[in-house]
């Protein structure tokens, strides 16, 4: 009996490993294809949340801060020459460009994790907590990212030349008006994406680890 829960075990932990690896590298795909990305004015709307959320449910905390870190660590690598505004702000400081990218979208995959776990693993409560977790993963991502921008970066987004370049010929002269504007549109469509989609996705892999079990 002991042996067979020690395989049933190993099993499920394989699985978790090739599922987190496939939504990883789903990650990096929408990145680098550009495909996660919405540009609005010199920032994105991302919807690379999406996969994040989606493990941080189905995987538990530690994946979901794991991918969260991919998300990250893509989004950062994308300041070396496929994002303007990154790229200024990594001639400034790379390091803090490297806290602002990856802190965020690591507790956006953590916290969502961690909620979970407080939910009924079956039934209505499942699916509650499911589209709960869905929606704070992106308003935790929106939310971490420009508060530490601002932190980070205020002086810059408020006076250097290439940034204030940046906005000019656009609709969004203002930097107030383009964070509010990002915060606000951001929070709405991925909110929406993944409670929508995510949740979506979650319940039929709900589904498919039943009848496996």
């Amino acid at each position: 009996m002991a042996k067979r829960k020690k395989k049933i075990n190993t099993n499920d932990n394989l699985t978790k490993m090739v599922f987190a690896a496939v939504l990883g590298a789903l990650i990096i795909l929408m990145t680098f294809t550009g495909i996660g990305y919405i540009p609005i004015g010199p920032l994105k709307l991302t919807i690379n949340v999406l996969p994040v959320a989606v493990g941080a449910v189905m995987l538990g905390p530690m994946y979901g801060a794991i991918l969260g870190g991919v998300f990250g660590l893509s989004s950062f690598f994308t300041c070396f020459g496929m994002d303007p505004l990154g790229g200024v702000l990594l001639g400034i400081n790379p390091f803090l460009l490297f806290v602002m990218c990856v802190v965020p979208r690591v507790v956006c995959g953590l916290v969502p994790g961690i909620l979970m776990t407080f939910f009924p693993q079956k039934g209505a409560g499942q699916i509650a907590g499911t589209a709960i977790s869905c929606v704070l993963t992106p308003i935790l991502n929106t939310i971490g990212f420009l508060t530490l921008m601002w932190l980070f970066f205020a002086e810059p987004l408020t006076h250097d030349p290439q940034i204030l370049n940046m906005l000019k010929g656009t609709i969004i002269e203002n930097l107030f008006m383009l964070f509010a504007l990002f915060a606000g549109t951001n929070a709405i469509v991925e909110a929406a994406t993944c409670l929508v989609l995510g949740t979506a996705i979650c319940k039929a892999l709900f589904v498919v680890k039943g009848r496996m079990s």
